[in-house]
């Protein structure tokens, strides 16, 4: 049987086997293919009455649960874009996503809806708002389903989730790509298969959502083995132990982590490390931040070779590696050529570097959209150059062989915990405070988080920098930011150093710590 011939995606599998397990719920509830698909296709019903069309957008705020699935296969066989928000986020950071994606209408947790509430108020959301439970001012779920039946829709239009990244203003931007007419799920996952079995993805067995679906590694991970055929079993918040036992109880095959995964698992007594059987571990596969040689080389000897890592970003598409490449050239996100993608370094003139030189990275990946920025276009002009290549923003170099290593993930940007942290957006939110005259955010290295947010402060003539200050912005920090963005060190400056440009020289505040 060839790849057209066999079963493969969410919908062709349910059609096969309504009965299997799809998601296995923090809880321990069990949703078989054929209810989860039932579901998926009622919210496209109601969303399609609702008159949403191609390309529009429509958010959902929930903690990690099998609701999330109905929602996002919901939209994406008709076209529309769903949102997913961080439920970590207060409300004028979900207030500004809601509005600057347009989106239509919003799916709410009944564990959210006061922030949701709060957030929707300020920005005179007019669209529907459909509760996952029952909750006042909210359509209830059941009824939104009941509008739209079971069936599927008509005119099935692949339509990938909008994630959020940095925004030239400090803001994130939405990364849009836009959907296809007469590109159906079916035929996008099959797309993609190629590359996600570079990955270690393959059919059947058990994989475990250990991040929040929100983020774009963990949601992709999740509807990525509904496409396999595979069992989806969630995690509300990581808890090393429990990873361990989830495992061993669901004879887990795939599991995808992040670097500070790795470093928890490891930390923990060796007793409870030899305690669970993870035998049937097929791929562990990991992107994030920057994994430390040492740190994958201690889960190759705990798991075995199963490790897989990827590079690449919500924009788009990079290189992969597997266990046995990587134990050849450790440290490497992948070979130049591997996924498809064509890599290149460039110096600042655009100039491809020879091998082994320091540029930024453009990867290429032929016959695949390019995707765009929402409502920026001079930030999506930015990140393209010549030829059809793009650039995620990171610095790196290939080795003789073609072998990709990451220098400097995305210059500014934080990676802490495997989560994405923009500093222009923390600079802002302290700026505001009264006693701050210049604020620059950095990121500096740490064992567990992989790096944590310091903040730079000038304070205002005649306040000084002490531990009281340092409390008066901690404080600002958690009411405004969620909690990840929060810095962790506050340090206090007489000034900030600038270019003559008036560009802020944000390496001499960072390189002493990476020296």
């Amino acid at each position: 049987m060839n790849d057209d011939q066999e079963c493969f995606g969410f919908w062709q599998f349910a059609a096969a086997d309504p009965e299997a397990v799809a998601v296995i719920d923090v809880d321990g509830t069990r949703t078989t293919r054929g209810a989860l698909a039932a579901r998926a296709n009622a919210v496209s019903n109601t969303l399609r009455r609702a008159g949403l069309v191609l390309d529009d957008r429509s958010a959902i705020l929930v903690t990690n649960s099998v609701r999330y699935f109905d929602w996002v296969l919901g939209c994406s066989q008709i076209g529309v874009h769903a949102v997913p928000l961080n439920f970590h986020s207060v409300s004028d950071e979900i207030a500004y996503i809601v509005d600057n994606s347009s989106s239509k209408v919003i799916a709410v947790g009944s564990s959210l809806k006061e922030v949701a509430d709060v957030a929707l108020t300020s920005i005179g959301f007019e669209g529907t708002r459909v509760a996952l439970d029952v909750a006042d001012g909210y359509v209830p779920y059941a009824d939104f389903l009941a509008a739209g039946g079971s069936g599927a829709p008509d005119e099935r239009v692949n339509a990938n989730a909008m994630l959020y990244t940095s925004g030239t203003t400090g803001r994130p931007k939405g990364v849009l790509w836009p959907a296809t007419p007469g590109v159906t799920p079916e035929l996008a996952a099959r797309g993609g298969r190629p590359m996600f079995a570079r990955r270690g993805m393959s059919v059947g067995g058990v994989s475990l959502v250990c991040g929040p679906l929100y983020h774009g590694a963990p949601g992709s991970q999740g509807l990525q083995a509904l496409n396999w055929g595979q069992s989806v079993v969630l995690l509300d918040r990581w808890d090393g132990e429990r990873v361990l036992q989830l495992i061993e109880e669901h004879r887990v095959t795939h599991v995808q982590m992040a670097p500070i995964h790795f470093h928890r698992l490891l930390q923990l007594p060796q007793d409870v490390r030899n305690r669970y059987d993870v035998s049937s571990l097929r791929a562990v596969t990991h992107a994030g931040s920057g994994c430390p040689v040492d740190t994958k080389q201690a889960m190759f000897d705990w798991f075995g070779p199963v490790l897989y890592e990827y590079y690449a970003a919500s924009e788009g598409f990079g290189t992969s590696i597997g266990p046995n490449d990587w134990l050849a050239h450790r440290g490497s996100v992948g070979h130049m050529s591997s996924d498809g993608a064509e890599v290149r370094i460039l110096d600042d003139a655009g100039e491809v570097l020879p091998a082994d030189e320091v540029g930024m990275v453009y990867l290429r990946l032929p016959g695949v959209s390019e995707s765009s920025y929402l409502g920026d276009p001079d930030k999506t002009a930015a990140s393209r150059g010549a030829d059809g290549f793009r650039t995620f923003g990171d610095m790196g170099y290939l080795d003789a062989d073609g072998w990709l290593f990451l220098v400097d993930r995305r210059t500014d940007m934080i990676l802490s915990g495997g989560v994405n942290v923009y500093p222009a957006e923390i600079e802002q939110h302290l700026a505001r405070h009264s006693d701050v005259a210049d604020v620059a955010v950095i990121g500096a290295p740490d064992a567990e988080w992989g790096q944590r947010v310091i903040a730079v402060v000038v304070p205002v003539a005649g306040v000084r920098g002490d531990d009281d200050l340092v409390a008066a912005l901690r404080a600002h920090c958690d009411a405004g930011l969620a909690r990840f963005k929060c810095p962790r060190t506050y340090e206090f400056r007489v000034e900030l150093p600038y270019s003559g440009a008036g560009k802020l020289l944000r390496r001499e505040l960072r390189d002493p710590y990476w020296a």
